[in-house]
Protein backbone atom coordinates (compact mmCIF):
# COMPACT_ATOMS: atom_id res chain seq x y z
CA UNK A 1 0.00 0.00 0.00
CA UNK A 2 2.89 2.35 0.74
CA UNK A 3 4.27 1.87 -2.77
CA UNK A 4 0.86 2.68 -4.25
CA UNK A 5 0.59 5.88 -2.20
CA UNK A 6 4.14 6.91 -3.15
CA UNK A 7 3.43 6.36 -6.85
CA UNK A 8 0.29 8.47 -6.60
CA UNK A 9 2.27 11.32 -5.00
CA UNK A 10 4.97 11.19 -7.68
CA UNK A 11 2.32 11.26 -10.42
CA UNK A 12 0.70 14.28 -8.79
CA UNK A 13 4.03 16.09 -8.42
CA UNK A 14 4.98 15.42 -12.04
CA UNK A 15 1.59 16.66 -13.24
CA UNK A 16 1.97 20.02 -11.47
CA UNK A 17 5.50 20.41 -12.87
CA UNK A 18 4.24 19.65 -16.39
CA UNK A 19 1.45 22.20 -16.04
CA UNK A 20 4.17 24.84 -15.78
CA UNK A 21 6.53 23.40 -18.41
CA UNK A 22 3.95 22.21 -20.90
CA UNK A 23 0.79 24.33 -20.46
CA UNK A 24 -1.10 22.42 -23.16
CA UNK A 25 -1.26 19.41 -20.83
CA UNK A 26 -3.90 21.21 -18.79
CA UNK A 27 -6.62 20.27 -21.27
CA UNK A 28 -7.41 18.26 -24.37
CA UNK A 29 -5.93 14.94 -25.43
CA UNK A 30 -2.61 15.51 -23.63
CA UNK A 31 -4.45 15.97 -20.34
CA UNK A 32 -6.55 12.85 -20.91
CA UNK A 33 -3.52 10.78 -21.99
CA UNK A 34 -1.52 11.70 -18.89
CA UNK A 35 -4.41 10.83 -16.59
CA UNK A 36 -4.99 7.51 -18.38
CA UNK A 37 -1.32 6.47 -18.17
CA UNK A 38 -1.05 7.56 -14.55
CA UNK A 39 -4.19 5.56 -13.75
CA UNK A 40 -2.76 2.51 -15.54
CA UNK A 41 0.43 2.75 -13.48
CA UNK A 42 -1.61 2.78 -10.27
CA UNK A 43 -3.73 -0.13 -11.52
CA UNK A 44 -0.58 -2.22 -12.02
CA UNK A 45 0.23 -1.83 -8.33
CA UNK A 46 -3.34 -2.06 -7.02
CA UNK A 47 -4.46 -5.25 -8.79
CA UNK A 48 -2.17 -7.64 -6.84
CA UNK A 49 -3.41 -6.11 -3.59
CA UNK A 50 -7.05 -6.39 -4.61
CA UNK A 51 -6.69 -10.06 -5.60
CA UNK A 52 -4.64 -10.99 -2.53
CA UNK A 53 -1.25 -11.49 -4.18
CA UNK A 54 0.48 -8.89 -1.99
CA UNK A 55 2.98 -6.18 -2.90
CA UNK A 56 5.35 -8.57 -4.63
CA UNK A 57 2.79 -10.88 -6.21
CA UNK A 58 1.71 -10.86 -9.85
CA UNK A 59 -1.80 -11.30 -11.23
CA UNK A 60 -1.70 -14.09 -13.86
CA UNK A 61 -1.57 -13.07 -17.52
CA UNK A 62 -1.70 -9.28 -17.11
CA UNK A 63 0.17 -8.71 -13.85
CA UNK A 64 3.80 -8.70 -15.02
CA UNK A 65 3.32 -6.42 -18.08
CA UNK A 66 1.32 -4.02 -15.92
CA UNK A 67 3.99 -3.97 -13.20
CA UNK A 68 6.72 -3.42 -15.79
CA UNK A 69 4.74 -0.49 -17.18
CA UNK A 70 4.14 0.87 -13.67
CA UNK A 71 7.87 0.74 -12.91
CA UNK A 72 8.84 2.42 -16.18
CA UNK A 73 6.18 5.09 -15.78
CA UNK A 74 7.24 5.77 -12.17
CA UNK A 75 10.85 6.29 -13.26
CA UNK A 76 9.78 8.62 -16.09
CA UNK A 77 7.48 10.81 -13.97
CA UNK A 78 10.05 10.77 -11.18
CA UNK A 79 12.64 12.19 -13.58
CA UNK A 80 10.14 14.80 -14.76
CA UNK A 81 9.49 15.87 -11.18
CA UNK A 82 13.15 15.93 -10.07
CA UNK A 83 14.54 17.63 -13.17
CA UNK A 84 11.49 19.70 -14.04
CA UNK A 85 10.89 21.71 -10.90
CA UNK A 86 14.11 23.80 -11.25
CA UNK A 87 13.09 24.60 -14.83
CA UNK A 88 9.59 25.49 -13.67
CA UNK A 89 10.97 27.89 -11.05
CA UNK A 90 13.25 29.56 -13.60
CA UNK A 91 10.38 29.96 -16.05
CA UNK A 92 8.26 31.54 -13.35
CA UNK A 93 11.01 34.05 -12.54
CA UNK A 94 11.51 34.89 -16.21
CA UNK A 95 7.84 35.19 -17.13
CA UNK A 96 7.22 38.31 -19.28
CA UNK A 97 5.25 41.07 -17.62
CA UNK A 98 1.69 41.59 -18.90
CA UNK A 99 1.27 44.42 -21.39
CA UNK A 100 -1.00 46.21 -18.95
CA UNK A 101 1.68 46.54 -16.30
CA UNK A 102 2.40 50.22 -15.68
CA UNK A 103 5.91 51.61 -15.78
CA UNK A 104 7.85 51.56 -12.54
CA UNK A 105 8.04 54.80 -10.53
CA UNK A 106 11.64 55.40 -9.49
CA UNK A 107 12.38 58.06 -6.83
CA UNK A 108 15.78 59.81 -6.98
CA UNK A 109 17.29 62.96 -5.41
CA UNK A 110 16.15 64.92 -8.42
CA UNK A 111 12.56 63.77 -7.98
CA UNK A 112 10.31 60.95 -9.18
CA UNK A 113 10.51 59.50 -12.69
CA UNK A 114 8.72 56.84 -14.70
CA UNK A 115 11.00 53.99 -15.71
CA UNK A 116 10.11 51.13 -18.07
CA UNK A 117 9.79 47.66 -16.53
CA UNK A 118 13.02 45.63 -16.77
CA UNK A 119 13.23 43.73 -20.05
CA UNK A 120 12.90 39.94 -20.17
CA UNK A 121 15.58 37.90 -21.94
CA UNK A 122 13.23 36.26 -24.44
CA UNK A 123 15.99 34.18 -26.02
CA UNK A 124 16.93 32.59 -22.70
CA UNK A 125 13.27 32.07 -21.85
CA UNK A 126 12.66 30.31 -25.18
CA UNK A 127 15.56 27.96 -24.38
CA UNK A 128 14.01 27.13 -21.02
CA UNK A 129 10.61 26.55 -22.64
CA UNK A 130 12.22 24.24 -25.21
CA UNK A 131 14.05 22.29 -22.48
CA UNK A 132 10.81 21.96 -20.53
CA UNK A 133 8.95 20.59 -23.52
CA UNK A 134 11.76 18.15 -24.31
CA UNK A 135 11.97 16.88 -20.71
CA UNK A 136 9.06 14.36 -20.97
CA UNK A 137 10.66 12.84 -24.08
CA UNK A 138 14.05 12.64 -22.33
CA UNK A 139 12.45 11.04 -19.27
CA UNK A 140 10.59 8.47 -21.39
CA UNK A 141 13.71 7.58 -23.39
CA UNK A 142 15.87 7.27 -20.25
CA UNK A 143 13.28 5.11 -18.52
CA UNK A 144 12.94 2.83 -21.55
CA UNK A 145 16.69 2.42 -21.98
CA UNK A 146 17.18 1.68 -18.28
CA UNK A 147 14.31 -0.81 -18.23
CA UNK A 148 15.74 -2.69 -21.22
CA UNK A 149 19.22 -2.80 -19.65
CA UNK A 150 17.79 -3.79 -16.28
CA UNK A 151 15.89 -6.70 -17.81
CA UNK A 152 18.80 -8.01 -19.90
CA UNK A 153 20.18 -10.62 -17.51
CA UNK A 154 23.56 -10.67 -15.80
CA UNK A 155 27.21 -10.49 -16.77
CA UNK A 156 30.07 -12.62 -15.44
CA UNK A 157 32.58 -10.28 -13.80
CA UNK A 158 36.10 -11.63 -13.21
CA UNK A 159 37.91 -10.02 -10.28
CA UNK A 160 41.49 -10.88 -9.30
CA UNK A 161 42.34 -10.07 -5.66
CA UNK A 162 46.04 -10.00 -4.81
CA UNK A 163 46.86 -10.70 -1.16
CA UNK A 164 50.29 -10.30 0.40
CA UNK A 165 51.48 -13.49 2.06
CA UNK A 166 48.84 -15.72 0.49
CA UNK A 167 50.01 -19.36 0.73
CA UNK A 168 50.97 -20.73 -2.71
CA UNK A 169 48.41 -23.53 -2.30
CA UNK A 170 45.63 -20.91 -2.12
CA UNK A 171 46.88 -18.97 -5.15
CA UNK A 172 44.05 -19.48 -7.64
CA UNK A 173 41.32 -20.19 -5.04
CA UNK A 174 38.08 -19.10 -6.70
CA UNK A 175 34.88 -17.74 -5.15
CA UNK A 176 31.61 -17.16 -6.98
CA UNK A 177 29.41 -14.42 -5.49
CA UNK A 178 25.74 -13.68 -6.01
CA UNK A 179 23.94 -11.03 -4.00
CA UNK A 180 20.77 -8.93 -3.96
CA UNK A 181 18.89 -11.36 -6.19
CA UNK A 182 15.46 -10.23 -4.91
CA UNK A 183 13.35 -13.18 -6.03
CA UNK A 184 9.90 -11.66 -6.53
CA UNK A 185 8.03 -9.65 -9.12
CA UNK A 186 10.77 -9.22 -11.73
CA UNK A 187 13.29 -11.95 -10.82
CA UNK A 188 12.14 -15.57 -10.79
CA UNK A 189 13.78 -18.78 -9.66
CA UNK A 190 14.80 -19.68 -13.23
CA UNK A 191 17.02 -16.60 -13.19
CA UNK A 192 18.53 -17.75 -9.89
CA UNK A 193 19.15 -21.22 -11.34
CA UNK A 194 21.01 -19.60 -14.22
CA UNK A 195 23.30 -17.72 -11.83
CA UNK A 196 24.13 -20.87 -9.84
CA UNK A 197 24.74 -22.79 -13.03
CA UNK A 198 27.07 -20.03 -14.24
CA UNK A 199 29.15 -20.44 -11.08
CA UNK A 200 29.10 -24.22 -11.54
CA UNK A 201 30.35 -23.87 -15.11
CA UNK A 202 33.10 -21.50 -13.95
CA UNK A 203 34.38 -24.21 -11.61
CA UNK A 204 34.68 -22.02 -8.51
CA UNK A 205 35.84 -23.63 -5.27
CA UNK A 206 33.27 -21.85 -3.09
CA UNK A 207 29.97 -20.12 -3.81
CA UNK A 208 28.59 -17.34 -1.59
CA UNK A 209 25.25 -15.55 -1.42
CA UNK A 210 25.65 -12.23 0.40
CA UNK A 211 22.07 -11.34 1.30
CA UNK A 212 18.74 -10.02 -0.05
CA UNK A 213 17.92 -13.35 -1.64
CA UNK A 214 14.12 -13.08 -1.78
CA UNK A 215 11.15 -10.71 -1.52
CA UNK A 216 8.26 -13.04 -2.39
CA UNK A 217 8.20 -15.83 0.20
CA UNK A 218 5.67 -17.84 -1.83
CA UNK A 219 8.68 -18.77 -4.01
CA UNK A 220 10.89 -19.77 -1.07
CA UNK A 221 10.88 -23.55 -1.70
CA UNK A 222 11.83 -23.15 -5.36
CA UNK A 223 14.45 -20.60 -4.37
CA UNK A 224 16.16 -23.04 -2.01
CA UNK A 225 15.99 -25.75 -4.67
CA UNK A 226 17.83 -23.41 -7.05
CA UNK A 227 20.59 -22.73 -4.49
CA UNK A 228 20.94 -26.47 -3.87
CA UNK A 229 22.09 -26.85 -7.49
CA UNK A 230 25.49 -25.66 -6.22
CA UNK A 231 28.30 -28.03 -7.25
CA UNK A 232 31.24 -26.12 -5.77
CA UNK A 233 33.82 -28.20 -3.93
CA UNK A 234 33.17 -26.34 -0.66
CA UNK A 235 29.47 -25.74 -1.22
CA UNK A 236 27.67 -22.44 -0.75
CA UNK A 237 27.76 -20.11 2.26
CA UNK A 238 24.96 -17.56 2.64
CA UNK A 239 24.23 -14.59 4.89
CA UNK A 240 21.17 -12.44 5.58
CA UNK A 241 20.36 -9.02 4.18
CA UNK A 242 17.82 -6.42 5.21
CA UNK A 243 15.13 -7.83 2.91
CA UNK A 244 15.17 -11.21 4.67
CA UNK A 245 14.53 -9.35 7.92
CA UNK A 246 11.72 -7.32 6.34
CA UNK A 247 9.91 -10.06 4.43
CA UNK A 248 9.87 -12.85 7.01
CA UNK A 249 13.05 -13.83 8.82
CA UNK A 250 11.71 -16.96 10.62
CA UNK A 251 10.52 -18.50 7.34
CA UNK A 252 13.83 -17.77 5.59
CA UNK A 253 15.94 -19.18 8.42
CA UNK A 254 13.79 -22.31 8.57
CA UNK A 255 14.19 -22.80 4.83
CA UNK A 256 17.99 -22.69 5.16
CA UNK A 257 17.83 -25.05 8.17
CA UNK A 258 15.61 -27.50 6.26
CA UNK A 259 18.08 -27.47 3.37
CA UNK A 260 20.92 -28.30 5.78
CA UNK A 261 18.90 -31.16 7.30
CA UNK A 262 18.42 -32.58 3.79
CA UNK A 263 22.19 -32.63 3.41
CA UNK A 264 22.19 -29.80 0.88
CA UNK A 265 25.33 -27.85 -0.02
CA UNK A 266 24.02 -24.53 1.36
CA UNK A 267 24.81 -23.25 4.85
CA UNK A 268 23.56 -20.01 6.43
CA UNK A 269 25.99 -18.03 8.59
CA UNK A 270 24.53 -15.61 11.15
CA UNK A 271 27.31 -14.01 13.18
CA UNK A 272 29.34 -17.17 12.93
CA UNK A 273 32.17 -18.71 10.93
CA UNK A 274 32.72 -21.78 8.80
CA UNK A 275 36.21 -23.22 8.49
CA UNK A 276 37.12 -25.17 5.39
CA UNK A 277 40.36 -26.82 4.42
CA UNK A 278 41.74 -26.33 0.94
CA UNK A 279 44.99 -27.89 -0.25
CA UNK A 280 46.09 -28.33 3.37
CA UNK A 281 45.34 -24.76 4.45
CA UNK A 282 42.51 -23.51 6.66
CA UNK A 283 40.19 -20.84 5.30
CA UNK A 284 37.83 -19.22 7.81
CA UNK A 285 34.75 -17.63 6.25
CA UNK A 286 32.97 -15.29 8.66
CA UNK A 287 29.34 -14.36 7.96
CA UNK A 288 27.72 -11.44 9.80
CA UNK A 289 24.07 -10.54 10.22
CA UNK A 290 22.54 -7.37 8.79
CA UNK A 291 22.61 -4.59 11.43
CA UNK A 292 18.88 -4.10 11.83
CA UNK A 293 16.89 -3.45 15.00
CA UNK A 294 14.21 -1.31 16.63
CA UNK A 295 16.48 1.76 16.66
CA UNK A 296 17.63 2.98 13.24
CA UNK A 297 20.14 5.66 14.21
CA UNK A 298 23.69 5.63 12.89
CA UNK A 299 25.06 4.92 16.37
CA UNK A 300 22.64 1.99 16.85
CA UNK A 301 23.74 0.48 13.53
CA UNK A 302 27.40 0.85 14.52
CA UNK A 303 26.72 -0.81 17.90
CA UNK A 304 25.03 -3.78 16.23
CA UNK A 305 27.94 -4.15 13.81
CA UNK A 306 30.45 -4.14 16.69
CA UNK A 307 28.46 -6.82 18.52
CA UNK A 308 28.35 -8.95 15.37
CA UNK A 309 32.10 -8.59 14.94
CA UNK A 310 32.80 -9.63 18.54
CA UNK A 311 30.73 -12.80 18.17
CA UNK A 312 31.47 -13.80 14.59
CA UNK A 313 35.28 -13.50 14.74
CA UNK A 314 35.76 -15.52 17.93
CA UNK A 315 38.30 -18.29 17.63
CA UNK A 316 40.18 -16.82 14.68
CA UNK A 317 43.68 -18.25 14.37
CA UNK A 318 46.74 -16.49 12.89
CA UNK A 319 47.45 -19.44 10.59
CA UNK A 320 44.07 -19.11 8.85
CA UNK A 321 43.11 -17.07 5.82
CA UNK A 322 40.10 -15.06 7.01
CA UNK A 323 37.37 -14.00 4.58
CA UNK A 324 34.27 -12.04 5.57
CA UNK A 325 30.75 -11.96 4.13
CA UNK A 326 28.75 -8.87 5.05
CA UNK A 327 25.66 -7.66 3.25
CA UNK A 328 26.31 -4.05 4.29
CA UNK A 329 29.73 -2.84 3.10
CA UNK A 330 30.09 -0.46 6.07
CA UNK A 331 31.22 -3.50 8.09
CA UNK A 332 34.52 -3.47 6.18
CA UNK A 333 36.66 -1.51 8.74
CA UNK A 334 35.57 -3.85 11.54
CA UNK A 335 36.42 -6.87 9.41
CA UNK A 336 39.89 -5.51 8.69
CA UNK A 337 40.50 -4.83 12.40
CA UNK A 338 39.83 -8.52 13.09
CA UNK A 339 42.09 -9.87 10.39
CA UNK A 340 39.81 -10.36 7.37
CA UNK A 341 41.89 -10.16 4.21
CA UNK A 342 38.89 -9.96 1.88
CA UNK A 343 35.31 -8.84 2.51
CA UNK A 344 32.54 -9.48 -0.02
CA UNK A 345 29.43 -7.29 0.15
CA UNK A 346 26.37 -6.12 -1.75
CA UNK A 347 23.39 -4.05 -0.59
CA UNK A 348 24.07 -0.92 -2.66
CA UNK A 349 23.32 -2.38 -6.12
CA UNK A 350 26.08 0.00 -7.20
CA UNK A 351 23.38 2.65 -7.32
CA UNK A 352 22.16 0.92 -10.53
CA UNK A 353 23.10 4.05 -12.50
CA UNK A 354 26.63 5.12 -13.49
CA UNK A 355 27.95 7.72 -15.90
CA UNK A 356 31.41 7.17 -17.41
CA UNK A 357 31.96 4.38 -14.90
CA UNK A 358 31.16 6.55 -11.87
CA UNK A 359 28.04 5.67 -9.82
CA UNK A 360 25.60 8.57 -9.97
CA UNK A 361 24.58 8.10 -6.34
CA UNK A 362 28.07 7.39 -4.92
CA UNK A 363 27.42 9.91 -2.14
CA UNK A 364 24.80 7.57 -0.64
CA UNK A 365 27.33 5.03 0.71
CA UNK A 366 30.95 5.12 1.82
CA UNK A 367 31.55 1.99 -0.27
CA UNK A 368 29.27 2.01 -3.30
CA UNK A 369 30.71 -0.24 -6.00
CA UNK A 370 33.85 -2.18 -6.83
CA UNK A 371 37.14 -2.56 -4.97
CA UNK A 372 38.45 -0.80 -1.87
CA UNK A 373 41.58 -1.29 0.23
CA UNK A 374 42.32 -0.59 3.89
CA UNK A 375 45.64 -1.75 5.30
CA UNK A 376 46.00 -5.46 4.60
CA UNK A 377 42.28 -5.89 3.92
CA UNK A 378 40.33 -5.53 0.71
CA UNK A 379 36.63 -5.10 -0.04
CA UNK A 380 34.61 -5.90 -3.13
CA UNK A 381 31.10 -4.44 -3.40
CA UNK A 382 29.01 -6.14 -6.08
CA UNK A 383 26.60 -4.21 -8.28
CA UNK A 384 24.01 -6.86 -7.42
CA UNK A 385 22.79 -9.95 -9.24
CA UNK A 386 19.14 -8.93 -9.42
CA UNK A 387 16.96 -6.01 -8.48
CA UNK A 388 13.59 -4.99 -7.09
CA UNK A 389 13.32 -2.25 -9.74
CA UNK A 390 14.28 -3.31 -13.29
CA UNK A 391 16.26 -0.18 -14.17
CA UNK A 392 20.01 -0.05 -14.73
CA UNK A 393 22.29 2.23 -16.71
CA UNK A 394 26.01 1.58 -16.66
CA UNK A 395 25.82 -0.89 -13.75
CA UNK A 396 24.81 -4.30 -15.13
CA UNK A 397 23.62 -7.10 -12.87
CA UNK A 398 26.54 -9.40 -12.18
CA UNK A 399 27.71 -12.79 -11.01
CA UNK A 400 31.17 -12.14 -9.59
CA UNK A 401 34.01 -14.63 -10.01
CA UNK A 402 36.77 -13.76 -7.53
CA UNK A 403 40.22 -15.34 -7.88
CA UNK A 404 42.73 -15.02 -5.04
CA UNK A 405 46.30 -14.33 -6.15
CA UNK A 406 49.53 -14.02 -4.20
CA UNK A 407 50.87 -10.49 -4.29
CA UNK A 408 54.49 -10.39 -5.40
Amino acid sequence: MGRLFFTALVNLGAYFVLRRLWPSIREGWRHQTFLALAGLSLLGLALPLVFGFGDHGVVPMVGLPLKLFSSGWLIAVGLVMLLGWPLALLLKRRAPAPASVAPVVQVTEGGAALVAAPPVDLERRSLLVGAGRALPLFAAATSSAGMVAGSSGFVLREVDVRLRGLPPALDGFRIGQITDVHIGTFIDTQYLRATVEAMNQAGVDLQVMTGDLIDDLSQLDETMAALEMCQARHGMLAILGNHEHWRGLPAVREAYAASARRGGPVRLLVDEAHVLEHAGHRVRVVGVDYPIGPRRSVSAKADRMRRSAEVAFRGTSPDELVLCLSHHPDFFPLAVERGARLTLSGHTHGGQVALLGMPLFRFAFDYMLGRYRRGEGQLYVSGGTGHWLPFRIGVPAEVTLVTLRAEA
